[in-house]
């Protein structure tokens, strides 16, 4: 008899994405581990990426936005002399300039003079909304599809490697990044090939972090398998067999206890203040039960111990070893705290 579907508890996971899937696949994966439909992650990458993916189930999934909203970083690879359909190296070559000496060695201060505000359109094969619809699924279709520019930024460049000019002149060009959100990788390739007058695409990318979370946190659940079992039904996509590495082969029920056992707690890398009140304290017990009822409470109120806290602020009421904490996103103006996400365990 298989296992019944339970509500699950709140918390997130940093998963460590394999080439192929698309993340909306990983969180297939997760939910089919864990038996939960509450699960869903913050900041899509594409199929051919990897990395750093967040995720959240059951009630953290109220945290979402703020994890969205997080600076992010990367290594990628950009390739100068060709581009293509889809900006990146799953498209078909549509142009092919060869790059010049003089290309090559004036790259890197074109990479480097990208730091700052741009504003920039997004890839056509991209998951922007175009009228209701998915820029790519009308790509996909053939239809032009030009999106109109947007901020992004580039906070820094760091570990610049340029490759060899190739005989048939394509120049390899590797960095890392660290940008707003919003910035699409595959933008800043084709940017850099406008800059040094030729076409160019992404053809590797790997996220390396998203706000506090990173890949080299001993926590990030990984490394993860990925095998194609053909079409998706009714055409659309590819189905994939997502599993651990370490275990290819282990039951349903074992990868959801593997998985379940690195479950983080909610405010995990939340990227917003935390105050931490205790459970030993009436006021602050009083105060925590009143706003996880959705009532507002004053700036003023005994159980902030005299810390109050400042807009968007985040409250942990802590609880007995053996149960999750109560999180509490709360705004606090003109002397008024009012909860706006209420985290509660399951």
């Amino acid at each position: 008899m298989s296992r019944s579907r339970k509500s699950t508890p709140a918390g997130l996971f940093w998963i460590d994405k394999p080439a192929g899937p698309t993340s909306h696949d990983v969180v297939d994966w997760v939910r089919w581990a864990l038996r939960s439909s509450q699960v869903g992650h913050c900041g899509t990458l594409d199929p051919a990426a990897t990395g750093l993916l967040v995720v959240c189930v059951g009630a953290a999934t109220k945290l979402a936005p703020l994890f969205t909203g997080v600076g992010k970083g990367y290594r990628a690879t950009f390739v100068l002399g060709q581009s293509t359909t889809t900006a990146d190296g799953e498209g078909d070559v549509v142009d092919e300039q060869p790059c010049s000496a003089q290309v090559e060695r004036g790259v890197v201060a074109h990479l480097e003079a990208m730091v700052g505000p741009l504003s920039l359109p997004p890839p056509a094969f991209s998951a922007v909304h175009v009228d209701g619809e998915r820029a790519h699924e009308r790509a996909r279709r053939g239809e032009a599809v030009t999106l109109p520019d947007r901020p992004m930024t580039v906070h820094s460049i760091s570990d610049v490697e340029v490759g060899e000019l190739q005989p048939n002149g394509l120049l390899s060009v590797g960095a890392t990044f660290a940008v707003s959100k919003g910035t699409y990788i595959r933008s800043l390739a084709v940017e850099l090939g406008r800059r040094a007058g030729v076409p160019a695409h992404m053809s590797q990318l790997r996220r390396l972090s998203s706000g506090s979370a990173s890949l080299d946190d001993p926590r990030v659940v990984g490394p993860l398998t990925a095998a194609s079992l053909g079409p998706a039904p009714g055409g659309k996509g590819t189905r994939w067999r997502i599993r651990p590495k370490a275990s290819p082969d282990a039951d349903r029920e074992t990868q959801g206890e593997w998985l379940a056992d690195q479950r983080l707690p909610p405010a995990t890398g939340l990227p917003i203040p935390v105050i931490r009140l205790s459970r030993d304290n009436s006021d602050a017990n009083a105060l925590v039960a009143r706003l996880g009822h959705g009532q507002a409470a004053s700036a003023s109120d005994p159980g902030w111990a005299g810390e109050p806290p400042a807009q968007h602020a985040v409250i942990v009421s802590t609880t007995p070893p053996d149960r999750d904490d109560t999180l509490i996103v709360v705004e606090h103006t003109e002397g008024a705290v009012r909860p706006k996400r209420v985290v509660t365990p399951a």
